[in-house]
């Protein structure tokens, strides 16, 4: 064979590996899917990143060495051999700088798509706030739209604007308590259980109440998703499953050829989504599983992922239906639709925003707080705007390398509409330096604990739970007491004490008691102990605590 027919082969074995590996796994066990993760790495890598240098690289290289070996073993070929050589030696030089040129800026040029959708509001860019002077100073007055364009090399807007008094709607549970409810709407179905990351609040509809919703899900080679459960802050559970007319043959966590992920990869190339995106709903008894997902664009020699629309899964007599929607326009569905994952990227990119040297020297940017009091839960929740009735996706932070729970601004991204490969703005509230919705998270909680340690006696004592501050608007907070995952009070507290601490009861229904009697409350506690309700016992404890007290004769 001649040489340069085995020099092609050899050079050749890279790419014919990798292109018979994808077809292994395409052809032969698809079900793994294994060929579409190599589909996003040639897309990501080597197409529109560094990678594709490397292969430019490689062939520089083989080249090289190929033109050296065939003019060194002829006549008077030493001298193009030589200079072949070093002519392939600063080829290869040259060529290897471009891709470490470019990885240097990899991770700002991430930063600079994701802060082209970014704008900062001061209530008077005048007078920035003292967070804000790493971005507005030596910035350019009334630029580009902007009150003050950032003189960094990233995209920096500071508009005058301010957040919205009106608020968003209350939510009538927590997180927490609607973790423990919906966990325990699996009943007796095996391999089936809730995936808490799914867990999304969902405001009510026509006069319908809001509940948090869960995607039960199946696992193993078998078993397929399960349904989706719902409940309302109180009392059961309802769920709506995937069986009957309904029924279908795939599980997010399933494996092999019961893989919902694998499936939807198949059917849509490149689209990728993260379990905490997908949510789920009740249309009735049919259960639907709503999935807000990505998509890799080209973006500066490399790619980031912008958002793509939506896939609505749902069953069909065994088998999987989707839907899929590029563009999605807000109020069409009962919940998010764009991702939250997204938006935490969004939210996290903010930082480069004053470049790079203040993002590294100075901790430019905002964070969320990491306060225990949030038991977790403390970025991307979802309200919806009372004035416009418009989901959002509301985050209160802190300032970025602090220690500090103080909350100094607010992140708000539209939920409720998507549009393929355009992101959603996100618009950053900062609060002035002397602004009195500047709050501390852990004395809120402390405010609210001691409040219902003066006012309502044992509730904390007898094993209330304080849990999940949500914001009703800048200064307003909802919490909520639990029992056992069961809400039995929640309690609205400003933070500024313009308003007094409003403690509503709920009966087992989560709807609100009516205001009753001393007397008619106590009568309560003549009842039998297991016919009571949480709330009911906390009060009787109470009742019997300072009757206590009162017998007890006075000190010497």
């Amino acid at each position: 064979m001649p040489r340069t027919i085995r020099f092609l082969l050899l050079w050749s074995v890279p790419p014919l590996l990798i292109g018979a590996y994808w077809l292994l796994w395409a052809v032969v066990a698809p079900g793994f899917g294994r060929q579409n993760s190599v589909r996003a790495w040639v897309f990501n890598v080597v197409l529109h990143g560094s990678g594709l240098w490397w292969v430019v690289i490689y062939y520089v290289v083989g080249l090289t060495v190929y033109c050296a070996r065939v003019y060194r073993d002829r006549p008077k070929g030493h001298a193009v051999h030589r200079a072949v050589a070093v002519g392939g030696a600063l080829l290869f030089v040259v060529t290897l700088s471009v891709p470490i040129f470019f990885a240097v800026n990899l991770d700002k040029n991430e930063g600079r798509f994701y802060a082209g959708a970014t704008t900062f509001y001061a209530r008077d860019p005048g007078r920035v706030p003292s967070s804000l002077h790493l971005l507005a100073d030596g910035g350019t007055k009334n630029s580009g739209g902007c009150a003050i364009r950032g003189g960094h090399d990233v995209y920096g807007c500071v508009e005058q604007g301010d957040l919205s008094p009106a608020g968003w709607e209350p939510r009538v549970g927590s997180l927490d308590g609607a973790t423990i409810a919906l966990g325990r709407a699996i009943g007796d179905v095996q391999a089936v259980s809730l995936r808490p990351e799914t867990i999304t609040y969902l405001n009510g509809r026509g006069g319908t109440l809001g509940s948090w919703s869960g995607v039960l899900d199946g696992s193993g080679i078998t078993v397929s998703l399960g349904g989706v459960a719902e409940w309302t802050g109180e009392g059961n559970v309802t769920a709506c499953t995937f069986t009957g007319d309904y029924a279908i043959d795939r599980a997010f966590g399933g494996a092999r050829m019961n893989s919902l992920t694998n499936l939807l990869r198949e059917r849509f190339p490149l689209i990728g989504f993260e379990m905490s995106d997908v949510w789920g709903y009740c249309d009735g008894k049919q259960p639907v599983v709503v999935i807000p997902v990505t998509t890799p664009i080209p973006w500066t020699h490399r790619t980031v992922d912008a958002p793509a629309g939506v896939i609505i899964v749902r069953g069909d007599h065994g088998h999987v239906s989707t839907d899929y929607r590029a563009d999605v326009a807000a109020g069409t569905l009962p919940g998010p639709v764009y991702p939250k994952s997204l938006v935490a990227r969004q939210r996290t990119e903010t930082k480069w925003a004053a470049g790079r040297e203040n993002l590294n020297r100075n901790h430019f940017g905002f964070d969320p707080a990491h306060s225990q009091a949030q038991s977790g839960n403390v970025a991307e929740y979802l309200l919806r705007d009372k004035r416009t009735g418009r989901l959002q996706w509301v985050t209160p932070m802190t300032l970025r390398g602090s220690t500090s729970e103080l909350f100094v601004a607010y992140s708000v991204t539209p939920a409720d509409e998507v549009h393929r490969r355009e992101l959603n703005p996100q618009s950053v509230f900062v609060f002035d330096d002397t602004d009195p919705r500047r709050i501390n998270i852990d004395n809120l909680d402390a405010d609210a604990r001691s409040w219902l340690a003066t006012n309502a006696g044992t509730v904390m004592s007898n094993g209330g739970k304080l849990v999940e501050f949500t914001p009703i608007d800048g200064d307003t907070w909802r919490g909520f007491v639990e029992f056992n995952g069961r809400v039995a009070y929640r309690i609205d507290i400003s933070a500024t004490h313009k308003i007094p601490v409003q403690l509503t009861e709920l009966d087992a229904t989560g709807q609100t008691q009516p205001a009753q009697p001393a007397a008619s409350r106590n009568a309560d506690c003549g009842k039998v102990l297991g016919s009571l309700t949480p709330a009911q016992l906390t009060q009787c404890a109470k009742v019997f605590v300072d009757e206590l007290a009162n017998r007890q004769p006075p000190p010497r």
